[in-house]
């Protein structure tokens, strides 16, 4: 299954012709995790590496990726030991990293509050902490921040009656349940203007609220209970955000899933599939829970595969011919859109 770039959003291709990359994996009894990160510029992408956490005594786990927002941070900010120069976005999305792990280990250890108010505390505090350069950037104004970044982070608990899950954002990274029966459901909102999804992959549009250090910011949060099995994840907008419709992030997750072995392997394929697509740095987090072993949660996601593919997701019309494109886009969204935003928290007033 290929996925051709979007015609509306070309890849960049003044950086290098091979990103940077890292994928990982763990398994753990009824528990298989995975996370994949590209860069477009090696060494400085401005994803900060995916966040996958689990303790095993209270089955409690967090997933979350980090984006630093490089229109509004582009400004220089630090100074590595070796002299290289890094933006204000790649140093705040690395230090919400350090406050999430940070805020989930308290949480773990010390029996902290898991709410997102407690994590807005440590995220504040450390990035109050952080040292940063002064520099002289292009963007001016209401637009500059100080330190920006997306976050988009699950924090869930496996136990014997199902999965219990928080979803907690800024921006617009996402998080989605991958569910065998339904397929992928949005758990999070952008923080745009613009409301519809489709829509949001058509215009990329502006954030209207961001993880900064020099004013005020706010963490949205949702959460809900799955029964297992089901897989949860997040992911930043190089893994969705350049493809034709929302309806292509599943298929690019199913038709890889088909084609693994195992967890790394769906890892290595997912990076793969979409390093060729974005034009963006890439970042996603993955559990699965409930299922006996990586045949069975394959297994599990045949059946859906076979109908996203038979509902013409793929049947992208010819690029030359723009306005069937946009008929096509708008047809398939409507069929998909209603399970894809089951859980999907309303409209913020």
């Amino acid at each position: 299954m290929i996925i051709p770039p979007k015609p509306t959003r070309p890849p960049d291709r003044s950086g290098p012709a091979r990103p940077g990359h890292l994928t990982w994996s763990a398994a753990d009894g009824r528990l298989m995790a995975l996370a994949v990160w590209t860069e477009r510029r090696p060494g400085h992408g401005e994803d900060a590496e995916p966040l996958a956490a689990h303790h095993r005594p209270t089955g409690d786990g967090l997933l979350a990726v980090f984006d630093g927002s490089g229109g509004s941070g582009a400004a220089p900010a630090w100074r590595a030991p070796d002299g290289a120069t890094h933006t204000g976005a790649w140093v705040g999305a690395r230090i919400a990293r350090l406050a999430a792990e940070c805020w989930f280990q308290g949480v773990v250890a010390a029996k902290e509050p898991d709410t997102p108010e407690r994590l807005t505390y440590c995220l504040r505090a450390v990035l109050d902490a952080a040292p940063t350069t002064t520099a002289r950037s292009k963007v001016t104004g209401s637009m500059r921040r100080l330190l920006p970044t997306t976050m988009a982070a699950i924090r869930y608990r496996a136990g014997d009656d199902g999965v219990r899950w928080q979803a907690v954002w800024a921006g617009d990274s996402r998080s989605y349940a991958l569910l065998p029966g339904s397929g992928l459901h949005a758990l999070t909102r952008d923080d745009t203007h613009e409301d519809d999804t489709l829509e949001q992959l058509r215009q990329d549009p502006p954030m209207t609220n961001v993880i900064c250090a020099d004013r005020p910011f706010d963490l949205s949060a949702r959460q809900g209970e799955f029964h297992e099995p089901c897989v949860l994840l997040a992911a930043t907008d190089g893994f969705f955000g350049y493809v034709h419709t929302p309806a292509q992030f599943e298929c690019v997750l199913l038709d890889t899933l088909a084609r693994s072995k195992s967890a790394g392997e769906w890892a290595e394929l997912l990076r793969r599939a979409i390093e060729p697509v974005t034009a963006d740095d890439a970042s996603l987090s993955l559990v699965a829970v409930g299922f006996a072993d990586f045949a069975e949660l394959r297994g599990a996601f045949a059946e859906r595969r076979d109908s996203v593919v038979r509902a013409g997701y793929l049947d992208v019309p010819p690029a030359d011919d723009p306005d069937a494109v946009r008929r096509w886009q708008d047809r398939t969204w409507q069929s998909y859109r209603h399970a894809y935003e089951k859980f999907m928290p309303g409209v913020r007033e």
